[in-house]
């Protein structure tokens, strides 16, 4: 009824372009499909399919709004880069359709490369009569391009498939000159927005103007041979203009170059000097690379992560909670507005409920799973982390009010933060007021209601598979939330103002708009993407992703929906500056952790590295430096540091004993000389005050190095989740864990998933 056909198209040292045949023998239409398949080569890029997720070999793969439906007894195909050795014996396994096993049909030849073959060349038409040069003439300030006749090349421009909003083309470059050309650049204008390139690599876009260099296998322009460049864009196919290679202009296949031919004959000298213009491509940053990848047991730091994030659940706990000296607290939340405000996530050290690191916690381990579904998978994990994404996401629907028009208000804060802090206790033994707060539309607060869209949209796509209906309640509070963000707009601390000297907006609510806009478009619905491209400013490359900013992400988000240069160029600047260790990037410290800011240093080298291995393993790396650059700052928080010293709790021969942790130091008086009473498993602590290895104080009164946070697990989680994907490891058994000190073995963590 169906069938998938895999073929090898055109071969290099390192790699090479192939594409995947879907076929449909059926009588009737294939919709939405996807395709699910194992391989033994690493795909760079692809092109009319998106990556749903890349685990290791396997890879998923979905449709295109364009291609979602193959017409009965027809077939579509998808293309691909892809790096392999010159001896690996390309191959597919394992293919699944729509999760019905298909067997692989293997073509017996290659074929050409999967830019489809150009329009003709129009024979080029007579301009104003010009004698022929002898030779070509050399560049002279009279004239803006030289004659169409001494152009170096020629270029055809060719629309391989057009959908209505966007189009597949190809550019043909023939070397016109005698000798070979060696290293190419080539400018153009364009009026539609390239979304994903191959054949070449877009170095730079301003407006519509493009600049594009060769890759590693086409560096050489022999003498009439063609080289193809192939792409995806946005926009009717209009033909580019201004062709410019390598400082030359050139004629477009036409006959028409970049200017009227002059009117008088130029000055030919017999000997032209012109010079060749040999790019050189730029060298790869200095970057943090780890000594040996796989030191550590990355199954047992992932399982522990997410028992710290179980530690930190508020309201009534459910049978299957695993910390012994946890109970039910705050159960009262909310009723002095007339609201169930119960549950949800303790921030921090402290038992204040913050609306915004909350749900930008449970957006990144929602998108943790999305990426690294499977290592959850195989490291026993998975019910455990969509446990703690629903005990977020249930909270987030509680605090949304909503009538027949949509949101009316979203609790966006429980607990008095001044309050709170002068209280050290336990959670179960609070006996303080506990306001909560609300953003509406009076108030408004498009930080808070765009994050907490963003957390309900990626969720939506991580339950979709395990529960339709749940995801389809997030994905509809989403929509909801973030039209109420997009229409009533403000920063939320302006209208919360007690959170203001906790969390405050700093970067305002533009950030978040992009971000939740994306989500929403990540979660397959239509009208958003344009709302994300409006909304978003890139990124500060000095900074990274925080509970605050959200640029980041966003970056790498619009990067794998659109495979605009734009957002890759932006996410590569930030990636490249923190992995740069030359001097000319961000701070590290002599051991290799990269080093921005005194509180919760940890936090930030855990969120870029989590971003840094997604970009790499869904968008790009050159030469590895993001994803050795993520498993550095992973290893450097388990021990690869110079004092061999685990800033995550329960992990490692030695760790912190005495993070700044209310419940966890088992006492009421923060002075106390006694270590704390129970082990905060699986808590990232603050980590080095300044960029050195040795300005860590495992203390109880340093909330600087020592303070834990909710959003300081969220990305290490996904990072280590990353890591395990790599390297494996094996989690604690039953036995073992319920050996650790107050720690207990769930049961039946499927009825805490159906409450």
């Amino acid at each position: 009824m169906y069938s998938v056909e895999f073929l090898e198209n055109d071969r290099w040292n390192s790699g090479f372009n192939g594409s995947i045949t879907i076929g449909n023998e059926s009588n009737v239409p294939l919709d939405d499909w996807t395709l699910e398949f194992e391989s033994n080569f690493e795909i760079s890029n692809f092109w009319n399919a998106e990556i749903v997720s890349h685990n290791g070999s396997k890879y998923v793969v979905r449709a295109l709004d364009w291609n979602k439906q193959v017409a009965a007894n027809n077939s579509i195909s998808i293309e691909f880069s892809a790096n392999a050795s010159s001896d690996v014996d390309l191959s597919l396994s394992n293919v699944q359709l729509n999760n019905s096993s298909i067997s692989l049909d293997l073509a017996p030849t290659p074929t050409p490369e999967p830019v489809l073959e150009p329009t003709p060349t129009i024979p080029k038409p007579q301009l104003t009569p010009v004698p022929e040069p002898i030779s070509e003439p050399a560049p002279s300030s009279q004239l803006t391009t030289p004659p169409t006749n001494s152009a170096p090349a020629d270029i055809d421009f060719s629309v391989a498939n057009n959908w209505g909003s966007g189009f597949t083309g190809g550019l043909e470059i023939t070397n016109l000159k005698s000798t070979a050309i060696d290293g190419w650049q080539l400018e153009f204008e364009a009026d539609f927005d390239i979304t994903n390139i191959w054949g070449g690599k877009i170095i730079s876009q301003n407006g519509n103007l493009y600049t594009i260099e060769n890759v590693d296998y086409n560096t050489k322009m022999a003498t009439g041979e063609p080289i193809k460049i192939g792409f995806n864009a946005n926009g009717l196919p209009e033909e580019p203009s201004n062709f410019v290679l390598n400082d030359n202009a050139v004629s477009d296949g036409e006959g028409n170059g970049n200017a009227t031919p002059p009117e008088s004959e130029p000055n030919v000298p017999s000997e032209p000097d012109i010079p060749e213009v040999t790019p050189t491509p730029p060298s790869p940053p200095n970057f943090s690379s780890p000594d040996n990848g796989g030191d550590y047991n990355y199954g047992e730091s992932l399982q522990k992560s997410l028992l710290f994030i179980e530690a930190q659940r508020s309201g009534n706990l459910p049978e299957e909670n695993r910390i012994a000296w946890r109970g039910d607290s705050a159960v009262n939340d909310g009723a002095d507005v007339g609201v169930d405000l119960s549950g949800g996530y303790y921030d921090a050290g402290d038992h204040v409920k913050f609306g915004l690191p909350m749900a930008s916690s449970i957006t990144l381990l929602s998108w943790g799973v999305m990426e690294y579904r499977e290592a959850y998978e195989e490291s026993g994990q998975l019910d455990e982390v969509l446990a703690a994404i629903k005990w977020g996401t249930d909270f987030f629907l509680k605090a949304h009010e909503t009538n027949s028009n949509g949101t009316t208000a979203l609790w966006g804060q429980v607990g008095n933060g001044g309050t709170d802090h002068a209280y050290w206790g336990s959670a179960e033994s609070m006996t303080m007021e506990r306001p909560a707060y609300k953003i509406d539309s009076n108030n408004p607060g498009s930080d808070l209601a765009g994050e907490t869209a963003a957390a309900l949209a990626a969720a939506s796509i991580v339950f979709k598979s395990t529960d339709a209906s749940y995801a389809n309640k997030l994905l509809t509070n989403a929509k909801q939330l973030y039209d109420f963000a997009d229409t009533y707009r403000g920063k939320y601390s302006d209208s919360i103002t007690d959170a203001a000297n906790y969390y405050n907006s700093w970067s305002g609510y533009e950030d978040e708009l992009a971000w939740g806009a994306a989500w929403l478009t990540k979660a397959g619905e239509s009208g958003y993407l344009s709302k994300a491209k409006a909304a978003y400013t890139g990124v500060t490359k000095g900074w990274t992703q925080s509970w605050d900013n959200k640029s980041h992400g966003t970056a790498i988000l619009l990067a794998q929906e659109t495979g605009n240069s734009q957002y890759r160029n932006d996410a590569e600047a930030w990636l490249d500056h923190w992995s740069n260790r030359d001097g000319n990037g961000i701070t590290y410290t002599d051991g290799g952790l990269a080093w921005l800011d005194q509180w919760g240093s940890l936090r930030y080298s855990a969120n870029t590295a989590f971003l840094a291995g997604i970009y790499s393993d869904t968008v790009n790396d050159y030469d590895n430096r993001y994803s050795n650059f993520a498993q550095g700052q992973v290893d450097y928080i388990l021990g690869d540091n110079p004092n061999k010293f685990s800033y995550q709790v329960g992990f490692g021969d030695d760790f912190a004993l005495n993070p700044h942790h209310r419940g966890a130091s088992g006492t009421t008086d923060i002075n106390s000389s006694a270590p704390n009473e129970h082990i905060l498993y699986g808590a990232l602590v603050g980590g080095p005050s300044s960029p050195n290895d040795y300005s860590y104080s495992d203390e109880r009164t340093n909330y600087i190095t020592n303070e834990v946070a909710l959003d300081y697990n969220a990305g290490f989680t996904g990072a280590v989740a990353r890591s395990f994907s790599l390297y494996g490891g094996e989690p604690l058994n039953d036995t073992a864990l319920a050996a650790l000190p107050e720690v207990m073995v769930a049961q039946g963590l499927s009825r805490l998933m159906e409450k």
